[in-house]
């Protein structure tokens, strides 16, 4: 299984991806702020990184460039509740993997995950 990290300001959110993800075997750890994500991700390297955009410090968009530039073997997913294609071009640009677009239900989650993982 892998290792994912979840960089999410709404506890509801962020809780309900790691109850369903660890369901199925996944280690994931949880950052509420963009300094939280740019502090987790070197020590534990996941293999995904899930990313809100709107995060109450530092902009996900930073994040996610931040993370591209120094282990591109990162995937990271956007997560967001804004699925404004210009949005979605921009971090597809910025070396975003994938976009998601809140809400996510558990089972799309899950599927979308193991493939991902499955094309390494």
């Amino acid at each position: 299984m892998a290792k994912i990290l979840v960089v999410e300001d709404e506890a509801r959110i962020s809780g309900g991806f790691k109850q369903t993800l660890e369901r199925k075997g996944h280690t994931v750890f949880i950052a509420a702020t963009g300094a939280d994500a740019l502090s987790i991700y070197p020590k534990e390297m996941p293999e995904v990184v899930l990313l809100d955009l709107g995060l109450p410090d530092i902009n996900g968009r930073h994040v996610l460039t931040h993370i591209k530039a120094h282990a591109p073997q990162i995937k990271v997913v956007v997560v967001s509740g804004y699925g404004d294609q210009d949005i979605i071009d921009e971090v597809m640009k910025l070396g975003a993997d994938h976009f998601l677009v809140k809400p996510v239900i558990p089972p799309k989650l899950h599927q979308f995950l193991e493939e991902l993982l499955a094309k390494k």
